[in-house]
């Protein structure tokens, strides 16, 4: 089976989307499969073996996004997918790559979105509520609808999007986990100091202000502590001047997954402010390198914090700054041992097989009807 991903924001900077494309394709492969990655870049090219070719579009940076690129030449992708037709196409996009699907759906090959986020809950974040944009963003997705061949959510908070406005099938497949780069280490000698850690991107949907507030609670309650936060985006400069005097460092992005496992593992709890996460991919990985969570009580984060791996907390900085001290209180052995047992339970393994079963499921459906 040819499988041809399709994704806009996807860059060397981009989190979870890229983490997630990256590990499902390997599995792919490993299972037999041939697959395809069409994503933006500064200039077009193709790389990789025939088995895992990677076409890159050459396409502009969105503005006050962080350097995220939009395709915007649909007809050069057009192109890649009839020189080199899909037996199913792994959506990863919402905007100008949903249209490019039309023809090969038409032929008879299957479309899965794969929604990585939800317009409900990120763009009033971005550009405030109202009941007018409510509506915009459901017509909307009621459009993609008639789009695609079936959506996949990581999480019920992502499914829930899509319930109730068509009849496409909504399949709710979780994300995994590298159990082998995050793992538990042998933690240095404590100092006396809380050490946190919150891997977030910088921008305004993700409210990694609510970092900032929570320290700030902590040390005002006497509390010695120190947050490092991984991560880079358009927030940044004013999060580092909001923060001045308070013991955060803020590292940018480092590109090290290895490096990042070290300082999760290094933790004795990890932050995940997002309230509108549609799985948690770095909670996730905090979890299997044994660090508890502190988690909002707003999208999916919630989901996937059970009892004795993590707390959840409204979205202010005393109530994170209350959870953490809760969380940090928590006998630590005992507390790593389930948190590490909770991640194992999220595997990439089980990901790629469930969404195998989707594109199987779909190209079974269409032969018979054909």
């Amino acid at each position: 089976m040819h499988i041809v991903q399709l994704a806009n924001f996807h860059g060397p900077r981009s989190g979870g989307i890229k983490v997630a494309l990256d590990e499902l394709a390997m599995r792919y492969v490993a299972a037999g499969h041939r697959c395809t990655l069409v994503i933006p870049g500064d200039t077009t090219e193709v790389e990789g073996p025939p088995e895992r070719r990677v076409h890159r579009i050459e396409a502009p940076v969105v503005p006050r996004l962080g350097g995220y690129r939009l395709i915007l030449d649909r007809a050069v992708v057009r192109n890649v997918l009839a020189n080199d037709p899909p037996d199913v196409i792994e959506l990863s996009d919402k905007t100008t790559l949903l249209g490019v699907c039309r023809v090969p759906r038409l032929a008879g090959v299957p479309v899965v979105l794969i929604s990585h986020e939800r317009l409900d809950a990120v763009i009033p974040g971005v550009m405030g509520t109202n009941r007018a944009l409510a509506a915009g963003v459901r017509r909307f997705n009621r459009r993609v609808l008639t789009r695609v061949d079936a959506v996949v959510a990581a999480s019920d908070f992502a499914a829930s999007e899509f319930r109730g406005i068509g009849d496409v099938p909504i399949r709710q497949v979780p994300l995994g986990v590298d159990l082998d780069c995050f793992h538990p280490v042998t933690r240095p000698e404590r100092d006396g100091v809380l050490h946190l850690v919150a891997v977030v991107r910088l921008s305004p949907e993700k409210q990694p202000g609510l970092l900032v507030e929570a320290v700030a609670d902590l040390v005002r309650r006497g509390a010695a502590v120190h947050l490092d936060v991984l991560g880079d985006g358009p927030m940044r400069t004013a999060l580092e001047t909001e923060a001045v005097g308070l013991p955060i460092t803020f590292h940018g992005h480092v590109p090290d997954r290895m490096r990042v496992a070290t300082f999760l593992a290094s933790a004795d709890v990890a932050v995940a402010p997002g309230p509108s996460e549609t799985f948690g991919l770095a909670a996730l990985e905090a979890l299997a390198t044994g660090t508890p969570v502190v988690v909002p009580s707003g999208g999916a984060l919630k989901e996937l914090v059970s009892h004795g791996v993590g707390r959840v907390a409204e979205s202010t900085g005393a109530e994170f700054a209350r959870a953490i001290l809760d969380v940090s209180q928590w006998p630590g052995a005992a507390t790593r041992q389930r948190a590490r047992r909770h991640a194992e339970r999220y595997t990439w393994e089980r990901s790629s097989a469930l969404m195998l079963n989707v594109f199987n499921e779909l190209r079974a459906a269409r032969a018979a009807a054909a």
